[in-house]
């Protein structure tokens, strides 16, 4: 576990060995501190990490393509996730109409070696503040997910509140976590869940507190959807900061998964697959125009994760963070290995980098 240190208790610390030894300082450095605690500051200092880094390949898949499940290669991942199961607010689970892919995404997963996991969430977090405040839904909840991982022969579950914010959904959310991870411990099962980019500090400060991060064995760090660098999608500056953001707050590095997209923003929401079917050179690059999808709609200003981008992220996830996660398997490009996002992962984590757009 991390050791984490406030400025406040750091200067109670100094206050006292000041009593026994002589300290010299220079008059800036005490100014500083002093109007630190003046604000009401709290610095983290974080403990040095020492952990080992058990580097994660991991994708969600949802079953909006069936098909793509016999062109999916799943020895280029450690982990794949169904995404998702929906939950009601007295616990209830819901599962599609037909579970016959998700067994197959299980089997296929067990097949190659890897783990098979399952996320539970909706659009909306309201269930899982319901189920967080009531001690009899939150059983049901546990017990259900229990028979879940029995009847589908799970090896763990990532839980996808999107996104607890403020004190009183944080206090929620660490009833819900801590309850879920105490199960899932009690099982042998592997627990994940799925946090933002803190780039609403104070929010995500508020809604995932300091005494959740030990509980997961690996956060999912979704920097999606972010503008705040610049006019790209998800960038890697925004990957960046959102990494750096868990990391000050003393998360250590194997438990840290950035997520890549699979998908554009702009002018239109369109698979990657889609992107590169209209032209392959788009796969090169992270903006494209005139880009027309499977119903014929053209787009004037897309953009996306190019394969030189995604091999960026990978490159720095393996520096800063526990692995990388595909959001959505299923809207990857599989007709040529050269133009797909998890074959770029998987060669850059191997060490050699697709180079296709050098």
């Amino acid at each position: 576990m991390n050791i984490i240190i406030t400025k406040n208790k750091l200067m109670k610390a100094l206050l006292i060995s000041a009593s026994l030894f002589t300290i010299t300082a220079c008059d800036n450095q005490i100014d500083d501190i002093l109007s630190d605690i003046a604000d009401g500051e709290d610095e983290v200092v974080c403990s040095t990490d020492t952990t080992t880094v058990n580097f994660k390949q991991i994708a969600y898949w949802g079953e909006n393509d069936e098909d793509t499940l016999d062109d999916i290669d799943f020895t280029m991942l450690t982990h794949v996730i169904y995404n998702k199961i929906g939950v009601t607010s007295s616990g209830e689970l819901v599962l599609p109409d037909d579970t016959d892919d998700f067994e197959d995404m299980v089997e296929a997963a067990h097949d190659a070696g890897i783990y098979a996991m399952a996320s539970i969430g909706n659009s909306s977090d309201s269930a899982f503040n319901t189920i967080a405040a009531s001690n009899s839904a939150m059983s049901n909840f546990i017990d259900n997910m229990e028979d879940l991982i029995d009847d589908y022969d799970l090896d763990g579950i990532d839980i996808n509140w999107q996104f607890p914010e403020g004190d009183d959904e944080g206090d929620l959310f660490e009833d819900l976590v801590k309850e879920v991870s105490e199960s899932l411990e009690d099982e042998d099962k592997i627990f994940s869940f799925v946090v933002d980019t803190g780039q609403d500090d104070d929010d995500t400060d508020d809604g995932v507190q300091d005494d959740v991060l030990d509980y997961a064995d690996f956060m999912n760090v979704m920097a999606l959807n972010t503008t705040d660098d610049d006019d790209l999608h998800s960038s890697l500056e925004d990957a960046e900061d959102a990494i750096e953001y868990w990391t000050d707050r003393c998360v250590v590095k194997n438990r840290l998964v950035l997520a890549i997209p699979v998908y554009s923003k702009g002018d239109g929401v369109l698979d990657f697959r889609e992107i590169v079917d209209d032209d392959d050179d788009n796969a090169c690059v992270d903006e494209a125009s005139n880009v027309e999808d499977e119903d014929g709609n053209k787009y004037d200003d897309i953009n996306y994760n190019g394969i030189p981008t995604v091999n960026d992220k990978t490159e720095y996830a393996q520096s800063y963070a526990g692995g990388v996660i595909i959001t959505s398997l299923e809207q990857d490009y599989f007709d040529s290995d050269y133009f797909s996002i998890l074959a770029a992962v998987d060669w850059q984590v191997a060490g050699s980098a697709n180079d296709i757009c050098d």
